[in-house]
This record gives C-alpha cells, sequence and structure tokens, in this order.
C-alpha cells in the first residue's frame, strides 16, 4: 500500500513540476444521425467520461486522452477511444476559447446488435470549447471508423457536449 501511494504522490508532483495539467471529463455523446427535425433536438444520448493529460505551449495545449462513449440508442456502439489531443488558443482572453483536435484509435468497441461484430479502427474529432479557471466546456464532432458491422455503417459520426474540471 505504502509503494501504491509513494508512486501516486511521485506522478502527482512530477505533473506539476513539469506544468502537465490533468483533466476529468464528462457529459453526453448523440448520433449524428439521431436529431430530430421537428423537435430540433437529438433524440438518443449516452454518457461520456475521459481523462486528459496536456502541456502547454505557445499558443496550443498538446497531450493525450482516453474517453468511454456510451451505446447511444441509434447506433447502439459504443467505444473507448484513446487519442492525442491539440487545443489551439488563438485568443488568450479571460474565459480562453479554444479549438480542439483530437486523432487517434479505438481500444475497445462494445455492440448489442446481434450477427455483427463491429471493430473500431481509427479516431479522430474536431470541436470548440471554452476554459474558465479550472472549468472546461467542450462542443465535439467525433468520427470512429467502424470495420465489421453487418448493418452497413462505416463510421460512427457522433456529437458530445463535455465538462472537464482541471484536477493539477
Amino acid at each position: 500500500m505504502k509503494k501504491i501511494l509513494t508512486l501516486i504522490l511521485v506522478i502527482v508532483m512530477g505533473s506539476m513540476t513539469f506544468a502537465i495539467d490533468s483533466y476529468i471529463r464528462v457529459g453526453a455523446i448523440s448520433g449524428v444521425a439521431s436529431y430530430n427535425k421537428e423537435e430540433k433536438a437529438f433524440s438518443h444520448y449516452a454518457p461520456v467520461l475521459g481523462a486528459e493529460v496536456t502541456q502547454g505551449l505557445l499558443f496550443a495545449d498538446v497531450g493525450a486522452g482516453i474517453a468511454f462513449n456510451g451505446k447511444t440508442g441509434g447506433s447502439d456502439i459504443g467505444t473507448i477511444p484513446v487519442y492525442l489531443v491539440a487545443r489551439i488558443t488563438p485568443i488568450p482572453i479571460i474565459f480562453e476559447p479554444y479549438l480542439t483536435l483530437k486523432y487517434g484509435t479505438t481500444l475497445i468497441t462494445d455492440e448489442s446488435v446481434g450477427n455483427s461484430n463491429p471493430e473500431g479502427k481509427g479516431y479522430y474529432g474536431i470541436g470548440i470549447g471554452a476554459n474558465f479557471t479550472s472549468l472546461q466546456v467542450e462542443a465535439l464532432y467525433s468520427n470512429t471508423k467502424i470495420n465489421g458491422d453487418n448493418r452497413g455503417k462505416d463510421n460512427l459520426e457522433q456529437i458530445s457536449l463535455v465538462f472537464g474540471y482541471k484536477l493539477f
């Protein structure tokens, strides 16, 4: 137990030394195709949980992240992508608006549709967001390349709204 606590302490102190920012993120995700034009709203939602670690550079933060994207009602496919992230901050003002770019792969693809064994491959996302002190809000369009989905869908297109909290 002491070794585990020591390891956690070393990781925390090391990240503070190198000015690494860590975020815990939670939100909702919906399939792009689930937009109901009559109600002007998305009809199927799923939870999003994630963690990101970034290092600040001149006008950008670069780092890596992992997320759990739950199964939305329209696709019945849940994914766990691992990605590189870049947040470009063109105007560093009080609430720091940014453009976010994500690129990576999918570790796990979970589906609940019979006669299908989809496998997630490439993952990318583009979105906008803002930081305000230790809080973060981000709207993201993401696309996951899916192989082996017998329903004929090759891409899983999703939109998410995520809130983050900066740990250290």
